[in-house]
């Protein structure tokens, strides 16, 4: 279980609350940070359903794999550079956090894994 992880984002999320509602601009500001997560997460996901099926798989349905996820993701990157620069700025940090964390849990030798996931064929 990411016990540890809960607890840390829900320590950060609550001071991050605290901290917002002492600033006038803090509701529509704290707004602009979750939608920026959220941009930001669904970026990562179109790059993740472009290395799974292009590269793992070979997928060779590249409308379905590659354009409509570029596509997707120029949307969402034109969305996030028109956002709150602070915003921008606090969900950058917070995505390169995680890769770093991500990387450091490589080098130990505790990267991530699903092994109750069945490993789909390769479609040709």
């Amino acid at each position: 279980m990411p016990t540890n992880a809960i607890l840390l984002v829900a320590g950060l999320s609550v001071g991050l609350g605290v901290w917002m509602s002492t600033r006038e601009d803090g509701v529509s500001l704290l707004g602009s940070l979750i939608n920026m997560g959220a941009l930001v997460a669904f970026v990562v996901l179109h790059v993740s359903v472009i290395t799974h099926y292009v590269v793992r798989m070979r997928s060779t349905d590249y409308l379905s794999h590659l354009v409509a996820p570029l596509v997707g993701m120029a949307i969402l990157i034109f969305v996030v550079i028109n956002a709150n620069v602070m915003a921008q700025t606090v969900g950058l940090v917070w995505l390169a956090l995680g890769a770093v964390v991500l990387a450091a849990l490589y080098a130990m030798g505790r990267g991530p894994s699903l092994p109750d996931l069945p490993v789909p064929e390769r479609s040709v």
